[in-house]
């Protein structure tokens, strides 16, 4: 690559190097497209940098720009995300990284809790917090190049060993929207003292962080009420619904919103988890709202003093959707109800994350469940929407290679995305909307792109549309066509566990969601009746 060569005493030590028998296990169109940007970028190419940028493109010239951070901007988040990942996958010891993966979120699955790992793993809950600590412990200290490169990125970007320049956000306020940008699955309380750690601090400075973290989080949500006293805050929330309900798409003769009384969250296995996020007290509905994310908390004021939204419930319904093989359940961000009755189903992600392979299947379910019911649908972060991935205007010529190199090779990691877009500039917002138009299916954390499967072609007006089992308890109109027989009264009691309760088979093959949604026997015996 350099022109260079070496004596043969030299060879033989340049060749013994471990760095060197990694770069060499490296696919030749990677390794050479990064060591074509990094030459170019400052004509030096040191060996952990080729490695690393072979590793996780963009990592190298990753810079602690805090301004980008704050603003979510995509290429940066994507990379740091990828970077996490890396750091995860570099870890020698196979048990650190399936426990890290579980309780990060990492391979495209939500953070689980200590004992939704101890039970996968088969030990105690008290085992895996301990092998999550020696992981951590472990992380901190490895000597790779992806690892390495984490370490210093969180080190400048939180200040935890230093003073904010120019009186900036403080090293707890940086950590709490770190954790929010880097790991979104993950709680504040567990995540900000594993990015403390791996930024240098010890664990007593991690755990003073987070709590300084958790009053930060508070005075925020402080200052959000005080500002809605303000009648300027209710301009500027109107003007951005009007914006926002420009964007939303409407199936058919919009029909009213279940009653304010029918509504309640029916995420119930999580309920006692889902405030652990945070909760914040809604004026307008009276009464704490819990979110799972900043992004989350953004929406929810929104809708809060919209005038034009009547009252809205977080997480109301039960999708059944399909991804990966797996039949699973969807629970829907947020329901709002205008003020002339329209209902309208909120599906709340950043922009860059909605064409992430299980956004995609949780949009198509969601989608097929508002045509049956004339409700509005619309994917946003707030501000953004969908809309702007699917009509973004993308360079044809990265459009072409990311098809040939599809085509090619089946699947793509993130370095042989970055390599096969090595001519056309490479744009994550570009990526995504090329990943909606054609249907491929990308799984983040690590990075994967694939072809459409035949399930997931992009849908068009002459494609059937598959009715969904799925109802709102209560709900009148026609019902859709049951794939599954309804049960009696008796064949319901008779179903019953030694517990008392029914068990997910059972309430499978009579076409229920998991977890059953509220009044659910009611809904199966007056199918049963109707038949």
């Amino acid at each position: 690559m350099t022109g260079h060569v070496l004596r043969p005493e030299r060879r033989e030590v340049f060749l013994a190097r471990q760095v060197v028998h990694d770069l060499a296990a490296k696919a030749v169109a990677v390794r050479r497209t990064a060591a074509r940007r990094l030459w170019h970028d400052g004509e030096v190419l040191l060996l952990d940098h080729w490695l690393l940028e072979c590793v996780c493109p963009g990592a190298v010239r990753l810079t602690a720009n805090w301004p980008l951070i704050a603003e979510r901007d995509a290429d940066t988040v994507l990379v740091l995300r990828e970077l996490v990942a890396a750091a995860v996958d570099e870890m020698p010891a196979e048990r650190d990284r399936e426990v890290l993966s579980r309780r990060l979120g990492l391979d495209d699955q939500p953070a689980q809790t200590l004992e939704k790992v101890a039970e996968t793993l088969g030990v105690s809950r008290e085992r895996v917090r301990q092998l999550q600590t020696r992981a951590i412990r472990r992380l901190a200290k490895i000597d790779a190049p992806a690892s390495r490169k984490l370490r210093q990125v969180l080190a400048e970007l939180s200040c935890v060993q230093r003073v904010p320049p120019e009186a900036g956000p403080s090293a707890a306020e940086r950590l709490l929207d770190l954790s929010d940008v880097l790991l979104p699955s993950v709680t504040p309380r567990q995540a900000i003292p594993l990015l403390a750690r791996l930024a240098g601090a010890d664990k007593v400075r991690a755990d003073n962080l987070a709590a300084e973290a958790s009053t930060i989080r508070i005075l925020r949500h402080e200052s959000a009420r005080r500002e809605a006293t303000g009648e300027r805050r209710i301009e500027r929330a109107s003007r951005r619904w009007e914006a926002l309900a420009g964007e939303i798409t409407w199936f058919g003769e919009p029909e009213p919103a279940p009653p304010r009384t029918e509504l309640e969250t029916l995420r119930e296995e999580e309920s006692a988890d889902r405030g652990r996020f945070g909760v914040w007290h809604c004026p307008k509905l009276d009464r704490d709202v819990s979110y799972e994310s900043g992004t989350e908390l953004r929406v929810i004021q929104l809708l809060s003093f919209a005038p034009q939204i009547a009252y809205y419930q977080e997480q109301p319904l039960a999708i059944s959707y399909e991804f990966a093989g797996q039949q699973r359940t969807y629970y829907p961000d947020l329901l709002a109800a205008t003020v002339d009755g329209r209902c309208i189903l909120i599906e709340v992600k950043p922009v860059y994350e909605m064409a992430m392979g299980i956004n995609v299947a949780k949009y198509r379910a969601t989608e097929e469940f508002c045509r049956l019911r004339g409700w509005g649908l619309v994917a946003t972060d707030g501000n953004r929407t969908r809309r702007l991935l699917e009509h973004r205007t993308v360079d044809p010529r990265l459009e072409m290679a990311l098809a040939a190199a599809l085509d090619a090779q089946g699947e793509l990691t993130w370095p042989q995305v970055v390599a096969a877009a090595d001519s056309p500039p490479l744009d994550t917002l570009d990526l995504c909307s090329l990943i909606l138009k054609h249907g491929w299916t990308w799984h983040s954390r690590p990075y994967r792109l694939r072809p459409a499967p035949p399930s997931n072609r992009p849908s068009t007006p002459s494609d059937p549309v598959v009715p969904a089992p799925d109802r709102l308890p209560g709900e009148t109109g026609p019902a859709p066509a049951p794939t599954c027989i309804a049960p009696s009264p008796e064949e319901i009691e008779l179903a019953r566990t030694p517990a008392g309760g029914w068990t997910r088979e059972q309430l499978a093959d009579w076409g229920v969601p998991w977890p059953p949604p509220k009044g659910w026997k009611e809904h199966l015996i007056t199918r049963w009746k109707a038949e």
